[in-house]
């Protein structure tokens, strides 16, 4: 993302790029004119934000814009949003696309609105719910016959436009497909995995089979459209300001140039990996990411983050570590940097309360709109993200292993 601003610091335009450089520099060529020209003549600075993913920067885009209405935005600072879903609030409620949120129960938004289509009709179909459209569903309600419908003939539909499955069990559904909108997959999937372990011992080999395509159908749904809308604009900052902040929030002696973060993830124990991220001057360096799969067993947080910490930092260095979580974890990290005879300035990054612990047993919590903290939930959830990334990538080999 790359941001023109003018006098006063007056947001002017909003944009996005995968080579930064390169869309950056072609304003300053020559021969621009309209809009460009006059854009670039009341431009004084540009700055950029860094997201980790394309729909991300477009998400946090479109935010940004009807947020900011910049001057020289015309594309969507119009009325325009992108795709919804959202739950309609009938007998037999229906899951329909909008554009921006109608209600308060929607989901959204997403930046790929085939994607998002194509996922939520195969979403819809694991659950045994309707794909027709609107049209569809209210003219097999008027008929009342339910064996005109194609769905409910081939059996891919209960037809709850004809009343034909009741109102308690098709609510069941409701609720499996709203979980997995607000990101409870794990939940949903381990539940399955528990009824295909079931089944698979009590020999019954035709329904774990179909369980387990249902897994893979979630999978795929997954990796197809990311259910959980991004909330980039909370990385919005200006890294030379957020470092000269954490300089003085902690004290330190320097700017904090070199960043690292750490994080750990597992699902009880298993498929324990840990993550290592670094900023450099506020931004990702992602040629120095590293992942490690854990040697300690169980479920012992604090020990995988002295194992962690230990494997990163006897041939590494950086100015600031940042563990992700609470004061246990900070204090297992400072126990480790002991061991391997290392002095960085350690803290620790708590979610959702966004307090930041210290070794000296201090704590801070700062403004939302910090550029500290928003530097470091940056960085926090950088190596949250890359945690999770290598634990399911993990986890997925582990699982195929065992099918063969």
């Amino acid at each position: 993302m790359y941001i023109f601003k003018g006098a006063k610091d007056k947001i002017l335009y909003v944009g996005k790029a995968a080579d930064l450089k390169k869309r950056v520099s072609s304003y300053f060529k020559s021969g621009i004119t309209n809009k460009t020209f006059h854009l670039m003549a009341a431009a004084r600075r540009v700055e950029f934000i860094t997201v980790s993913s394309a729909k991300e920067a477009l998400i946090l885009e479109e935010k940004l814009i009807k947020l900011l209405r910049p001057k020289y935005n015309v594309v969507l600072a119009d009325d325009k949003n992108y795709p919804y879903v959202c739950v309609t609030d009938e007998r037999y409620p229906r899951f329909l696309y909008s554009r921006g949120r109608k209600t308060a129960n929607c989901f959204g938004p997403y930046p790929d609105a085939s994607s998002l289509k194509l996922s939520m009709r195969r979403l819809l179909g694991i659950f045994g719910l309707p794909v027709c459209t609107s049209q569809q569903y209210e003219r097999i309600s008027r008929v009342g016959r339910a064996e005109s419908c194609i769905y409910f003939h081939i059996e891919k539909c209960p037809a709850p436009c004809c009343g034909k499955i009741h109102v308690k069990d098709y609510m069941r559904r409701v609720k499996g497909v709203i979980s997995f909108l607000k990101g409870e997959k794990k939940i949903l999937i381990n539940e399955l995995r528990g009824k295909m372990t079931k089944a698979s011992g009590e020999t019954d080999y035709e329904e774990a089979l179909r369980i387990r395509k249902t897994i893979d159908a979630f999978r795929e749904v997954q990796e197809r459209v990311d259910i959980t809308a991004a909330d980039a604009e909370k990385y919005l900052f200006r890294p030379e300001q957020a470092l000269r902040q954490i300089k003085g929030l902690l004290g330190l002696r320097c700017i904090p140039e070199m960043i690292d973060g750490m994080d750990i993830s597992h699902i009880q124990g298993s498929s324990t990996v840990a993550s290592a991220v670094r900023f450099v001057n506020g931004l990702p360096d992602k040629s120095s990411y590293r992942k490690y799969a854990m040697r300690t067993k169980g479920i012992d947080d604090c020990a995988m983050i002295r194992e962690a910490v230990a494997r990163r930092f006897r041939k590494e260095s950086a100015d600031l570590v940042l563990i992700d979580g609470g004061e246990g974890q900070l204090n297992a990290a400072v126990e480790s940097m002991k061991k391997i005879n290392k002095n960085i300035e350690l803290i620790s990054l708590a979610k959702r309360a966004e307090i930041i612990y210290r070794k000296n047993g201090k704590t801070l919590k700062l403004a939302k709109d910090s550029p500290a903290l928003r530097l470091l939930m940056y960085v926090r959830d950088e190596a949250h993200r890359f945690a999770v990334a290598y634990h399911r990538q993990k986890r997925r080999k582990t699982i195929e292993g065992k099918d063969r």
